[in-house]
């Protein structure tokens, strides 16, 4: 177990991009990414597709100048693609990634080409002469007292384990098993606070593995992809049973959970299910009862 958080103050998690938006001020692409501002570390989880996180930043006037922590949840274009605009903007800022984020992915979905997903030529450009900021992330690993990366997550549950549908290799014959694949989480007063990218590795797996890593038992909040898209229902059931049983008291997906499967999760767990779209913030107070 580890000691007593020591966040004191409210902190912020605001969606900067993602298929949807608040406002039609704000951009939206297929990517997604997170804000995280904990008292004084600023933290840029995923930097989407583009640059339209760096101008979402902008128009909702947040610090991304201060940003000290570049964190890339795995290595698909839709969420490393804004890594130059984010190195060029912050270039002393720490980068955290696993080895394999680099390597090349595909995906074949049934009736259509294969197509090239992963890490971008630009990106990869950008974080060549700053390979010296990179912490790669083979094991889990600690920001602070009170954050942490999971590094590679297990796949315990068979019902999770990946879609067919990535592969290393264009010809389709080597599945992805997504050791890149790392969450973020925060330990509060009230409990676990857990960021996902694409949650490839499985949201019950990701959440009992970052119970088994800090030795909490309550998870605060759940933010991000869930990848549930074409889930089965016996899947989909053994995920709101687990969700129940660890006590999630709020879960806000976005980018690629799928639109059914998250209605399918807010029928059975009510307003525990919350919305979330780009420009949409999470506040969160580790002192409040």
């Amino acid at each position: 177990m580890l000691p007593a958080s020591t966040l004191k103050a409210p902190f912020r998690i605001t969606l900067l991009v993602d298929q949807q938006a608040v406002s039609r001020d704000l951009s939206t692409e297929n990517g997604l990414s997170f804000l995280l501002e904990l008292e004084e570390r600023v933290i840029l989880f995923d930097t989407g597709a583009s640059d339209a996180f760096l101008s979402n930043a902008q128009s909702l006037g947040l610090p991304l100048g201060m940003v000290r922590h570049v964190v890339l949840s795995h290595g698909h274009w839709d969420h490393s693609g804004g890594l130059g605009a984010a190195l060029r903007l912050v270039p002393e800022a720490q980068v955290y990634l696993h080895p394999r984020a680099l390597g090349p992915k595909y995906s074949q979905h049934p009736g259509r080409p294969v197509r090239a997903i992963g890490f971008p030529k630009e990106s990869w450009s950008a974080v060549c002469p700053l390979l010296h900021h990179v912490n790669w992330t083979t094991a889990p690993m600690s920001l602070s007292p009170d954050i942490g990366l999971t590094g590679p997550i297990p796949k315990r549950h068979p019902l999770e384990r990946t879609s067919g549908t990535f592969f290393l290799d264009s010809e389709g014959r080597q599945p992805d098993p997504f050791e890149d694949e790392q969450a973020l989480w925060i330990r509060t007063s009230k409990g676990l606070v857990v960021v996902l990218g694409c949650g490839h590795a499985g949201l019950v797996n990701t959440l009992e593995y970052v119970l088994s890593l800090t030795g909490e038992s309550t998870i605060l909040a759940v933010l991000g992809g869930l990848h549930l898209l074409n889930a089965s229902e016996e899947r989909l059931q053994f995920t709101v049973e687990v969700l129940k049983r660890l006590g999630v008291e709020a879960l806000f997906p976005c980018h690629c959970s799928g639109e059914t499967e998250v209605a399918y999760l807010r029928t059975r767990l009510g307003s525990r299910v919350r919305p979330l779209a780009a420009g949409g913030q999470c506040f969160l107070d580790p002192l409040s009862t």
